[in-house]
């Protein structure tokens, strides 16, 4: 299990630009081979700040994705929205255990037939 936090600043008036561009690329990125979870989280109190919560199920599955179409064409059109530098750092997973995390639909959720 490979797991990051991102923390990135956006310029304020350039939040819901950010929000627009990522949302699909979240999409996109939850279709990647080894891609376990994802999570895109705005801070209430100071909203151009965002974290990113990635799980992957290697750290080969993360070093393809930082290789894929979909985190290059991303990270192009988002370059100019940042406020300051992006922070990625590594975490291991407590809870759930490692051995609890699904590599299955999008972020665990079944779709409803």
């Amino acid at each position: 299990m490979h797991m990051r936090v991102v923390s990135m600043k956006i310029k304020s008036e350039m939040v819901e630009g950010f929000k627009s561009a990522s949302a699909p690329g979240i999409e996109k990125l939850l279709s990647e081979p080894g891609v376990v979870s994802t999570a895109l989280l705005q801070q209430v109190d100071a909203p151009s700040h965002f974290l990113f919560i990635e799980a992957y199920s290697s750290l080969d599955a993360y070093s393809e994705h930082l290789k894929s179409d979909c985190y290059l064409e991303w990270q192009k059109e988002v370059a100019n929205l940042l406020d300051e530098a992006a922070e990625s750092v590594e975490y291991t997973p407590i809870y759930p255990p490692e051995d609890a995390w699904v590599d299955e639909s999008v972020q665990g959720l079944e779709k409803e037939a």
